[in-house]
């Protein structure tokens, strides 16, 4: 403990310095803090290289795709979608977006003529608008476009990914607001009651406020040079506001404890060498847990990582160095404005005689909380895991209002469907290409997870079997022409050898009609196109369309060129397939699998993508680096902790009884966010799924979190141990005289992530939800009941290998 009391007496010492550099720093912090969020981003959920993505990636390279597109939703509220009025609106709202540079066309129905651009009930349609900027650009411009395409006569949702993204940042900092609204008052009365005086509860506010704008100037910068995902900024708040004002309440309480005996200089230094180096390797631990999301690939995952370990840095930093030199100044006015006698932490007894009842019967406490925790676990035992996007916004906002609206009166689909990239060895305009194109539509259908499949081969075939019908009806049409042309032939030719000759010799009318139908025959083929070859209006061959894309008709058809554009890129061919399930769903994430598990015709090669392969994908991404993610995070959290308390077991136990928190917060999240209970009072829609991202963003979170309160129990069990008490009565006298303080903090930090569980983006929700759980299982199921038992059985061997070493001098060599 030597280099913390000697960072508490330089803090001492240099606290006029150190209060202006935090000074200034927060002074930043709050200059920057209102422009960070231009800075951030939404999305960031690829960069794995998954086969979606190089689909996506193929599409906009090689298929000429837009990079982004953006869905206007029109509402005529009783008016039919497809009458004259509305699409005289519809065209009106429309047009200032095609005059804007960035937008590369605007498809509706009345451009495509296609019904699926009209919804059920025939009073809503959408306009698909595609840009030629990406989706980070195409979100800036969301703003304009919703000022630019608002009708007078039509309600409009501009509604797709862009907006989502542009709606969660706008939430984002509605949350942020409505949260801290909430979490600074209860803080403070919390403090208040912990503390007993108005200006030792100032104090933890100060520091998790300072925390805050701090971290703010620093995630400025950064973000400047460097992706960052829009929910760090929730993030942030949260785990700053939480971690230092807890920090600040550990170390300000121990502050108060040291000055009743020693004067201030050494009360500061005192406090930095218990408290100081609790919180310096709490906040370890935290750092770990967070830094865990590096790992992954995604910057959605990887900026918030990054912005946690820049939050807890900084608030272990402030705890170090700006409170100390903070209370070094006020000394014993810290104890000011008094609003109660006693400033004990209240609830001293009952602790004591917990901590005393659970040692008489470790192991049958131990099964009941094993039990106990069971029964929490239960509901993460059906978890089913998605990423959403616009349902993770309230529906005030018009993305997720927009979006509603397509998944109730369209076919949401077809909308989105899977994009299945073929490499094939011959010309996909070929007979040997469209015959391969075609043999794997056919076994992509035999998969039965095809509801449509479309193709240039499809397409083809369409519209040579429309041609054949056109040529055979024309033919027809012409034949019963022909037909009575040479009837009038030969009437006209029998009057006239009656004229002539008096009579019609014998057989001269059959001779005049076979000469008439056979001068028939030739004018109707001269006029009238043959067939191709393979082509009739019952049956068309891969051959039967290569031969029909090669006529006139064919390549004079704007229809067929953009079809061609479409589906043809050099050696590849494009099958859009249109799924039977929800593309958010499990069953679609499993036909995706099903699909990528044909096999292809020989020489061919195939990749699947879309919503449903990409969501797929990055789950499969995501879980697969979880492994590594959770043995990195396990395995350095036990390496601190082995050092930081010389003992074997303690490490394992910590890590074992966090883990244990983290099944309440899982079962919570499967009960409320997937089946939808307490959907009511915390204001969202139920999504029938846990957002994929939730139990890696709560493991790495969580775990560091709720190890705050174990090391701060175990250093004052292990400095109660080391001053010679009994491993039964250090356990009672850790717990005793922490039990108050660590209630204290568990209930700002239950005070503070609730809060955001009240906010409105769900993933911000869950996260807060699971965090307040979380804790407030660890504050009493783990500490009080969990903690004591195992400790009680293990006995001295909890201090093995390093044992008792000589009584406890925070000053002294460590």
């Amino acid at each position: 403990m030597r280099i913390f009391h000697r960072l508490g007496s330089f803090d001492y010492r240099w606290r006029w310095p150190i209060l202006a550099l935090w000074a200034l720093l927060i002074s930043a912090g709050a200059f920057f803090a209102p422009r960070i969020g231009s800075e951030l981003e939404g999305g960031g959920f690829d960069g794995a290289g998954t086969e979606a993505e190089r689909v996506q990636d193929l599409m906009v390279e090689e298929f000429g795709a837009s990079p982004a597109t953006l869905t206007i939703v029109f509402d005529g509220e009783g008016l039919d979608a497809r009458s004259e009025e509305f699409r005289r609106a519809e065209q009106a709202a429309l047009e200032p977006l095609r005059e804007m540079e960035e937008v590369r066309y605007v498809s509706t129905y009345a451009t495509t003529r296609d019904p699926r651009f009209i919804s059920e009930d025939g009073e809503e349609t959408y306009a698909v608008v595609a840009f030629d900027v990406s989706i980070d650009k195409t979100q800036d411009l969301v703003d304009e476009v919703r000022r630019k395409v608002r009708s007078d006569r039509l309600e409009t949702y501009v509604t797709g990914a862009p907006a989502v993204y542009q709606d969660i940042q706008t939430a984002s900092n509605e949350d942020i607001r409505k949260a801290e609204k909430y979490a600074f008052p209860l803080a403070v009365l919390i403090l208040i009651f912990a503390f007993g005086t108005v200006v030792a509860a100032g104090v933890p506010v100060l520091i998790g406020g300072a925390s805050v704008l701090s971290t703010f100037a620093v995630l400025y910068f950064v973000a400047g040079s460097y992706d960052m995902s829009i929910f760090v900024l929730t993030i942030s708040t949260m785990l700053g506001l939480g971690l230092g004002i807890d920090y600040a309440l550990f170390a300000v309480s121990r502050f108060r404890e040291e000055l009743e005996d020693y004067p201030v200089e050494e009360a500061v230094a005192r406090t930095v060498a218990t408290a100081g180096r609790s919180i310096f390797f709490s906040g370890m631990a935290v750092l770990i847990g967070l830094s865990g999301l590096l790992f992954f690939p995604f910057m959605f995952m990887r900026s918030i990582g990054l912005a946690g370990v820049m939050v807890v840095f900084v608030s272990v930093l402030a705890a170090l160095t700006l409170l100390p030199a903070f209370v070094g100044v006020l000394g014993h006015r810290v104890n000011a404005l008094s609003i109660r006698r006693h400033r004990g932490a209240p609830g001293t007894r009952f602790w004591s005689r917990s901590a005393e009842l659970v040692m008489r019967r470790p192991v049958v406490v131990i099964l009941g909380v094993g039990v106990l925790l069971g029964t929490l676990l239960y509901p993460a035992l059906h978890m089913d895991l998605a990423v959403p996007e616009a349902s993770v916004l309230p529906k005030k906002y018009e993305s997720r209002a927009g979006d509603d609206i397509l998944r109730r009166q369209f076919d949401y689909q077809a909308l989105n469907p899977m994009q299945v990239v073929a490499q094939v060895p011959h010309d996909p305009l070929s007979a040997e290409g469209l015959a391969d194109v075609k043999e794997l539509g056919e076994r992509l259908e035999a998969t039965g997870e095809v509801r449509e499949l479309t193709s240039i081969y499809t397409v083809g075939e369409r519209a040579a079997q429309r041609y054949a019908r056109q040529v055979s009806e024309a033919r027809e049409s012409a034949r019963e022409r022909a037909d009575r042309q040479v009837e009038r032939v030969v009437d006209a030719r029998l009057s006239e050898l009656r004229s002539q000759l008096g009579f019609v010799p014998a057989g001269a009318e059959e001779r005049i009609r076979e000469e008439a139908q056979r001068r028939a025959q030739a004018e109707l083929e001269r006029r009238l196109p043959d067939l191709p070859e393979g082509v009739s209006a019952e049956r068309v061959t891969p051959e039967g369309v290569a031969n029909f894309l090669e006529l006139p008709a064919a390549r004079d058809s704007e229809r067929l060129r953009e079809a061609i554009d479409s589906f043809v890129a050099g050696d590849r061919a494009l099958i859009q397939v249109v799924g039977r399930d929800d593309p958010y769903s499990e069953e679609a994430y499993a036909a995706v699998e099903e699909l990528r598990s044909v096999e292809p015709p020989q020489g061919t090669s195939f990749l699947v993508g879309g919503l449903s392969a990409g969501q797929r994908d990055f789950i499969a991404s995501l879980y697969g680096k979880a492994p590594y993610v959770v043995g990195f995070v396990l395995g350095v959290t036990y390496l601190i902790l082995l050092f930081t308390f010389r003992s074997v077991f303690i490490p394992l136990k910590a890590v074992i009884v966090n883990i244990l928190s983290l099944t309440a917060s899982f079962g919570a999240m499967v009960f409320v966010f997937q089946d939808g209970h307490l959907s009511g009072l915390l204001n969202f829609t139920p999504l029938g799924f846990v957002d994929a991202t939730l139990p890696i963003l709560m493991f790495c979170t969580i775990f560091g979190v709720s190890m705050d309160y174990e090391v701060f129990l175990l250093s004052r069990i292990r400095e109660a141990y080391e001053n010679g008490d009994s491993n039964a009565a250090s356990v009672a006298k850790g717990l005793t005289s922490t039990a108050g303080i660590i209630t204290s903090a568990a209930a700002i930090i239950i005070a503070v992530t609730g809060a955001f569980a009240f906010t409105g983006i769900v993933l911000i929700k869950a996260v807060g939800l699971g965090l307040a759980v979380a804790v407030f299982v660890d504050a009493t199921i783990i500490r009080v009941l969990l903690v004591p038992a195992t400790m009680r059985i293990l006995g001295d061997w909890n201090w093995w290998p390093g044992g008792r070493r000589t009584t406890f001098h925070p000053g002294g060599k460590d």
